[in-house]
């Protein structure tokens, strides 16, 4: 049985083994596969769409733009890291740097020994176990105005095109 700590101790230190898993240095070798994603929900809750751009180092270019049902943002966000995550995997990719404008998503993935987001329990450990396939995984936050592609491809999908 997996105990959750809940004290502020134990949340302290949990947000400390998070932030050094987000300071982790970047995979930089040429072998090393980059990745962005993006979810969409129109309105929130609401139809949601979701987009990612995966790119390899022999100029691969895998783009994902598609509906994803009905839910809310956090749901989009989840699914859209979880769809680029199987694409990584299906390519083989073994060093992968993923980057996201989901505080959310972003600190509840790197946080996996706590409580996660409420309603959000079965995405993080969909993401964690595609992301444990991988030898070389980041996950970082990047601000909006960085991940245009993913969002671009996430708002197309949310709205039916």
């Amino acid at each position: 049985m997996t105990t959750t700590p809940s004290t502020p101790r134990a949340l302290a230190q949990a947000r400390a083994a998070a932030e050094r898993l987000a300071r982790r240095p970047v995979p930089s070798s040429p072998s090393a596969w980059r990745g962005w994603f993006d979810g969409s929900a129109t309105p929130n809750p609401g139809r949601i769409g979701i987009g990612a751009l995966l790119l390899g180092p022999a100029g691969e270019r895998i783009e994902i733009s598609r509906p994803a049902g009905t839910g809310t943002s956090g749901d989009a966000e989840y699914l859209a890291l979880i769809a680029l995550l199987e694409a990584a995997v299906a390519a083989g990719a073994c060093e992968l740097a993923v980057y996201g404008d989901s505080q959310v998503v972003v600190q509840d993935v790197l946080m996996s020994g706590m409580p996660g987001a409420k309603g959000l329990e079965e995405h993080r450990a969909r993401a964690v176990a595609l992301m444990a396939r991988l030898e070389g995984m980041a996950l970082r936050w990047v601000p909006r105005h960085r991940n245009g592609a993913a969002d671009a491809l996430s708002q197309r999908a949310a709205a039916g095109g």
